[in-house]
């Protein structure tokens, strides 16, 4: 299953039901560093699904079930080969599952043979016959030899069978077979007179079918040599989208050689044969190279490629470079989520920088408190300290005004003294006028303040945090995750969410 069909499931599912949960159950004799490690796989199994590298998170959920073996590890295991199209091994690890159950029970192991018996809808079986013993390959993987003992299972489609033998010249049969059906193949190797002799076919362009002699033999990339007769040979690719490339190459007995071939993208084939690659990065404009050709900065509006299978590089600088395999469908969107890891050095830089930040936002918003309070106080008592010159300054007018006879206010008498009676008057307008002065201070100090308080809010406000690169990748922040998978019937489809640790 593409991914663009399991995000599709996925958001169906969650819309439609509360995903169930299962608690992953530790062995008693796995050792502490083997937990740690197994739910440190698992952490990064679920990044990679997350960010769409099935492989790579199905590599590291299978480490996790070497460390610990588990049913509802083996489960998820089951299910991912299920979304990524591989019956085959679906169906072996559920029947294991099924087999032992162990703490997976009710729901989650009535959709297990659910999930096991439409993948076995899926399983072809195949059996070859050959003129002599040899070795079988099935899509350039060895996996038996003949005579076998019971038919392969393969999934149900389109197959290049190889048989190879020392002292006969190597056989391919393209194979279509349909899921559930039983086919027989029939191949005879013809003796060579001299040693088989190997061609390596390199490219960069994935899901390229190789032609030896226009005979189809497999699809990029090959595991492995190509095993030939000596003598000459034309090797092959041809692709949809793509103009074929061809090399002639002249072999010996025993003899190796190479074959580089890069087809190139045809344009007039892009608009009717054609996808759209959207991409949603964690960082602006990143670099991408395409199948080994560069492409520059990702344009907003999305990449233009041949349908079928890519290699993406994605580039960005202080951060670490990662490869995304995506499959396009001719006239969709398909849209992928990458989410780059920074460098050692960037990651110490960014860690400095938010210290730094966090450091002088503490200093500017606090200092800018305690500026703005002391400073409101400064107003609050001179405040006090103008409203007494006022009290002062309206007795002492009063007395000018209206003189008590024979005080030093009676100018008529003579105990009047003019300078001694404005005294009073004068002292209090001074204090008065030294209070408005001081308030301008206390208001800076408040302008002050306030202004270092808003700043240094921006500044924690602004502020990524020493964190930003540490992704939760469990999709929580609780020790564990929580593992999307799919399931199909002829009735329709959804996907489980089974959790671990």
């Amino acid at each position: 299953m593409r991914r663009r069909a399991m995000a599709l499931l996925v958001t169906t599912t969650l819309l439609g039901a509360a995903p169930p949960s299962a608690v992953l159950a530790q062995s008693s004799d796995s050792s502490e560093a083997a937990r740690h490690e197994a739910r440190e796989r698992f952490d990064r199994g679920l990044e990679l699904f997350n960010d769409g590298d099935n492989p790579g998170a199905l590599a590291e959920f299978k480490r996790a079930f070497e460390l610990i073996p588990n049913s509802v590890v083996l489960y998820n295991i089951g299910l991912v080969y299920a979304a990524m199209g591989r019956p085959v091994e679906a169906v072996e690890a559920l029947d294991k599952v099924l087999a032992t159950p162990g703490a997976l029970a009710g729901e989650r192991l009535a959709r297990a043979k659910q999930t096991r018996d439409v993948q076995a809808q899926r399983v072809a079986k195949l059996s070859v016959v050959t003129n002599v013993p040899a070795a079988i390959s099935i899509d350039d993987v060895e996996v038996g030899r003949t005579p076998l003992s019971a038919p392969i299972s393969v999934a149900g489609g389109v197959h290049v069978v190889g048989v190879v033998a020392s002292g006969y010249t190597a056989v391919r049969k393209e194979v279509t077979i349909a899921g559930g059906a039983t086919a027989e193949v029939k191949m005879d190797l013809v003796e060579t007179q001299g040693r088989v002799a190997h061609v390596t076919v390199k490219t960069h362009l994935p899901g390229a079918e190789v032609l030896v002699d226009d005979q189809p033999v497999g699809k990029t990339p090959l595991p492995e040599s190509l095993s030939v007769a000596p003598g000459p040979h034309t090797i092959a690719l041809r692709r949809v989208g793509y103009t074929s490339a061809r090399q002639d190459v002249v072999l010996g007995d025993g003899a190796s050689a190479e074959a580089t071939l890069e087809p190139e993208e045809d344009p007039s084939l892009l608009l009717t044969r054609g996808g759209t690659l959207v991409v949603e990065s964690s960082e602006s404009d990143p670099v991408v190279t395409v199948d080994g050709k560069a492409r520059g900065v990702y344009p907003s509006g999305g990449l233009k490629l041949a349908e079928g299978p890519h290699q993406v590089l994605f580039e960005r600088g202080g951060f670490l470079p990662l490869v995304r395999e995506v499959t396009l469908d001719a006239g969709q969107s398909t849209h992928l989520r990458v989410v780059f890891d920074p460098t050692p050095e960037t990651r110490a830089a960014y860690a400095s920088k938010t210290s730094s930040q966090r450091t002088w936002g503490l200093v500017a918003g606090i200092g800018g408190l305690v500026v703005a309070g002391g400073s409101l106080g400064f107003l609050v008592w001179n405040g006090q300290q103008r409203k007494t010159a006022h009290d002062d300054f309206d007795v002492a007018e009063n007395d000018v005004n209206h003189p008590v006879p024979d005080s030093i206010c009676d100018t008529h008498s003579q105990n009047g003294n003019a300078a001694a009676c404005n005294a009073p008057v004068l002292d209090a307008q001074s204090r008065i006028n030294d209070a408005n002065t001081r308030d301008v201070f206390g208001w800076v100090g408040v302008g002050v303040g306030a202004g270092a308080t808003v700043l240094g809010a921006l500044l924690l406000l602004t502020n990524g945090g020493s964190q930003l690169y540490d992704r939760d990748r469990t999709g929580s922040g609780a020790r564990g995750f929580v593992l999307p998978v799919g399931w199909g019937s002829a009735g329709g489809g959804g996907v489980a969410l089974v959790g671990a640790f």
